[in-house]
């Protein structure tokens, strides 16, 4: 297909703008959210129409709405729960590969979290990236370092040049994956890491990383 595509690039959505999803769609339902749970859904929506939809599905389906309903009168335990419903549904593939590192593997030490939990290295990472809970961001290699100190044993802290390997073979895998976009991208030189894919940043976020 060389020369017959052209990408076309999608700007992110604003606040205002993913808004309008919910206060439309649930209007149609003949209801509503409050002010308060829009205001959070579009900020946890990472820019993403994609993620809000998958929200608003999520509520439907902890209120059983399927055609109309009354005002909806929604909590917050209830909005973490659609969060944590739409994570495991649209990030947990690209973790899970991310996490199983490349098919020829030499480290396999075992590295102890603060919390007891023995993981590899690639696991590691993917720990100290969740514990930053970032956005569609470009993080200095030292704010991953140091998150890695902040969760792992000190005698389990690897040296610099093998989180430097591990992002660049997550950058390779994430680069091969079958997505549209790479969800990650690490610049070895300049040693930074984008994290480039709204699902995977919100997976970071709200996934259950432990399971």
């Amino acid at each position: 297909m060389t020369g017959r595509m052209f990408p076309v690039g999608i700007p992110l959505w604003e606040e205002e703008e993913l808004k309008f999803i919910p206060q439309t769609g649930f209007r149609l339902l003949g209801t509503r959210l409050n002010s308060d749970a829009i205001d959070r859904l579009a900020k946890e929506s990472i820019g993403s129409p994609h993620l809000m939809q998958e929200f608003c599905r999520e509520i439907c389906k902890i209120h059983s709405i399927s055609t109309t309903a009354e005002d909806l009168k929604i909590t917050q335990a209830q909005i973490e729960r659609a969060f944590a419903e739409t994570a495991e549904t649209i990030g947990r593939p690209i973790f899970e590969k991310l996490a199983r590192g490349p098919r020829q593997r030499s480290d396999r030490i075992p590295r102890k979290l603060k919390t007891g939990k023995e993981v590899d290295i690639y696991e590691l990472v993917l720990h100290a990236l969740s514990h930053i809970k970032p956005g569609l961001v470009t993080l200095e290699y030292e704010d991953l370092r140091s998150a890695i100190k902040e969760i792992c044993e000190p005698e389990s802290v690897p040296q610099l040049q093998e989180v430097a390997r591990v992002l660049k073979y997550m950058s390779e895998i994430a680069a091969t994956d079958q997505s549209s976009t790479p969800v990650i991208d690490f610049d070895e030189e300049g040693k930074l890491l984008h994290i480039t894919d709204p699902f995977f940043a919100f997976y970071l976020r709200w996934g259950n990383i432990s399971k």
